[in-house]
């Protein structure tokens, strides 16, 4: 269930988090509770101000993968590595190039090699179609993509590739060549929707 079929239901989360960020600002407050237990406090060895720190740092990468933020996030991107590349000595930058490198593992199922990039594929369009499921037995409409009568995986990614996952991966290509052999397999994958549309 996402974001906003929490705010659409208007679920405890939902409430809890006044519809902003919910399941990653659960998922950030599940981690600090759990390490508050001795056995599992990662941070035991740091003073507090390094503490704080890390925390800081944790939320703000955490919360930068809700999509809901992505075209801010990106904007800020751009424009700093537009001045130069040198993100290495502000903590403000370096905050941003981890962000930056947490949201490209959010999605990087659309930068692997085919067969995984598939068999993935298949768990997320299971995902979606158990919340339409949901939706629909409400009494709901059913969203986007998640309709399991009418599948539109082709559709999807391939919108997903072009308006979020390439532009994205081929900025941080710009800032770390190494890293562009991502873009061609997004554009192998987006390829085989497009010999494979699943909506007909």
């Amino acid at each position: 269930l996402n974001n906003s079929f929490h705010v659409k239901v208007q679920s405890f989360l939902a409430t809890l988090y006044n519809d902003r960020s919910i399941l990653e600002n659960h998922h950030c407050a599940e981690v600090f509770e759990l390490v508050k237990h001795p056995s599992l406090n990662l941070f035991h060895s740091l003073t507090e101000t390094q503490r704080r720190d890390v925390r800081e740092t944790i939320v703000e990468m955490v919360l930068s993968t809700d999509m809901g933020n992505h075209a801010k996030i990106f904007n800020n991107w751009k424009r700093r590595i537009g001045q130069d590349h040198d993100l290495h000595k502000k903590k403000d930058d370096q905050r941003l190039a981890l962000s930056m490198a947490i949201k490209m593992a959010d999605i990087s199922n659309c930068g692997r090699p085919e067969h995984l990039y598939l068999k993935w594929g298949q768990k997320l369009a299971a995902e979606f179609f158990l919340q339409g499921d949901n939706e629909r037995n409400r009494g709901d409409a059913v969203s986007p993509f998640m309709d399991r009568f009418a599948p539109s995986m082709a559709k999807s990614q391939i919108a997903f590739m072009n308006y979020i996952v390439i532009p994205m991966f081929e900025s941080i290509a710009e800032y770390l060549p190494e890293m562009h052999f991502s873009v061609d397999l997004c554009e192998s994958n987006k390829n085989y929707w497009s010999q494979n549309d699943d909506s007909l």
